[in-house]
């Protein structure tokens, strides 16, 4: 537009000066030819100049046209875009990697989710959780039975320990992960997957678990420390993954636990054959490869195996790769090495391997119907091969691994080598117009070893937990529960308070928990729970097992046990303990 006025100003002007040059001429010539000759001059200058002005305006049309084509050509949808394909706007080969302002982008504004190029994905998930506690071991004036073997009867628990309620700032259950997908080019509709999750320690320095009991190698906040892994997979054949993952056995019956990652979760029971800390049909499964069907008709399966990959025909050895024993603990934990202030007599060495659970193969599967509305339904089984318990034997108060038998104890120590299972079955309903969830899972574990050494069996039992889930107005929840651990065949003794007047039909167990949520937004809530563990006979199971990071169990501390947990320490469990505790969390998930 510039160019056409400039043109128009310098034409009008070329007509004027023409104009006022010719005038004098006008008056000697004949007025009238003369007049018709200047006219006609001036119409061809015009004609020229405007001929001079269309292209000017041409030339500038074009070059607006061009710069408007440069701006609709930018790709909108990434979606389009196919790795070894030619680019659809330019004609060109693609260069692998897709214009940077497009690499990911969100899936929803309220996710983490991100679509990457040739349709693959990325999720970044979490959950925080801190909390408060205050607990009791139920030791604060707890003194040796007339039959016990601890010390004289009559003597109290853990002389200079400090027993009874105990305040403590309690990380549970916390982590960070990234899992993605990507399709598999040429593979009709099959996609590559992965994961890499880590726990994190939000209220603790990151390292080497420890307590006065147990020793671990496992390092907390170090990357991938939680389920990982990668896979191919696909919506009408499932999926393969291989890495370290939790069982389908233990995944199963994750909807029945209101109470995960708390002082009352349902582990403190169920899949916890000792009743211990470990929750040993509830354990992340290391160098695990395992299936994962789609649905059909609301059903499920799901099936893993993990090799021993331990060169020891007992299992006593770290499994090869790996640097804790499985069944989670290290050689020497829990003082089972002889010497002065551990389990065993002067001048008896236990053997510093994996004897205090360690297995070899494992075999876990799942199959659960689920149709979202009304019924859960589930049953899974799950065997570890050659579990080691020789450890039991190191103790002092059964016959069978004395300090006045040590012959006993190097006889029968390779005989408590045997295959452990277990099988349970869940059922939950969900009452949608009421907002009441009702469930419970029925367990049997075994422990198959020597006929001679029954006495000694405290793994073998059945297992019952029941629960009942309220929905209440303005985003809040109330649930109850109740986990039973019923008789065992045996005791190990001298592992704990161990009373030889009690067998194991008369260990049994009962816990009782009851929690409260609210739910400020989709991802931060505010919870509280208070929990009991009642222990009857032998039985010492524990508060916060499977997920809570500050436990309460029936271990009792002294003036003259080591701190380490290690082959010199000689943690004292007592049996028959009330434990119980209250914890104020906050928890965010995203």
């Amino acid at each position: 537009m510039r160019v056409k006025r400039k043109l128009i100003s310098v034409s009008s002007a070329l007509i004027i000066g023409s104009s006022l040059a010719a005038m004098p001429s006008i008056a000697a010539a004949d007025p009238a030819a003369d007049l018709a000759q200047q006219i006609q001059s001036l119409k061809d200058e015009l004609k020229t100049v405007q001929s001079q002005i269309d292209q000017a305006a041409a030339k500038q049309k074009a070059t607006d046209a061009a710069a408007s084509v440069e701006k609709i050509q930018i790709p909108k949808q990434i979606d389009s875009y196919k790795p070894g394909t030619v680019n659809m706007y330019t004609g060109a080969a693609n260069p692998n990697v897709a214009d940077s302002q497009n690499f990911l982008q969100r899936e929803r504004d309220d996710s983490l989710s991100f679509r990457m190029p040739s349709s693959g994905g990325i999720t970044l998930y979490g959950n925080f959780d801190v909390s408060v506690d205050d607990a009791t071991n139920g030791l604060n004036g707890h003194v040796v039975p007339v039959n016990g073997t601890v010390g004289p009867p009559g003597t109290t628990a853990g002389p200079g320990a400090n027993d009874g309620w105990m305040p403590a700032i309690s990380t549970n259950s916390t982590y960070v992960g990234l899992r993605g997908y990507q399709p598999v080019i040429g593979w009709h509709d099959t996609q590559f997957l992965w994961q890499l999750q880590t726990n994190i320690a939000l209220t603790t320095t990151g390292g080497s678990s420890m307590s006065n009991s147990q020793q671990s190698n496992a390092v907390s906040g170090s990357l991938t420390t939680a389920t990982s892994y990668i896979g191919l997979g696909s919506k009408d054949y499932g999926v393969v993954k291989i890495g370290k993952a939790f069982a389908p056995y233990a995944l199963s019956t994750n909807i029945f636990n209101p109470f995960a990652g708390q002082l009352g979760s349902m582990n403190v029971v169920m899949g916890n054959s000792g009743g211990d800390n470990r929750v040993e049909f509830g354990t992340l499964m290391e160098h695990a490869i395992w299936y994962e069907s789609p649905k059909w008709n609301h059903t499920s399966f799901a099936a893993m195996f993990s090799p021993g990959q331990n060169r020891a025909t007992n299992s006593a050895a770290i499994p090869s790769g790996s640097g804790n024993c499985n069944g989670g603990n290290i050689p020497g934990s829990g003082g089972l090495m002889g010497g002065f202030g551990s389990n065993v007599g002067p001048g008896v060495g236990s053997p510093d391997g994996c004897n205090d659970g360690g297995f070899s193969n494992a075999f876990s599967t799942s199959i659960v119907y689920d149709d979202k509305t009304a019924w859960y339904l589930t049953a899974g089984y799950e065997s570890h091969e050659g579990v080691n318990r020789g450890s039991d034997f190191y103790g002092t108060g059964n016959p069978l691994g004395s300090y006045a038998n040590p012959a006993a104890q190097a006889t029968n120590y390779y005989l408590d080598n045997g295959k452990e299972s277990a099988a349970k079955v869940g059922a939950l309903y969900r009452f949608q117009s009421t907002g009441t969830w009702i469930g419970g899972v029925y367990e049997q574990m075994r422990r198959s070893v020597d006929p001679s050494i029954q006495s000694m069996n405290e793994r073998q039992r059945k297992g019952t937990w029941v629960f009942i889930e309220q929905n209440l107005p303005h985003a809040n929840q109330i649930n109850l529960g109740w986990a039973h651990a019923g008789k065992t065949p045996g005791d190990a003794g001298g592992q704990h308070n161990y009373d030889p007047t009690i067998n194991g039909a008369a260990s049994t167990a009962d816990m009782y928990t009851i929690n409260g949520t609210h739910q400020v937004d989709r991802n931060l809530s505010f919870y509280a729970n208070y929990a009991v563990t009642f222990n009857h006979g032998n039985d010492h199971y524990d508060l916060g097992a499977g997920g809570h990071g500050v436990t309460t169990d029936c271990h009792a501390s002294s003036l003259n046990v080591p701190a380490s947990g290690g082959i010199d320490s000689a943690p004292q469990c007592w049996g028959g303990t009330e434990i119980q505790g209250i914890t104020i969390g906050m928890r965010y998930r995203f």
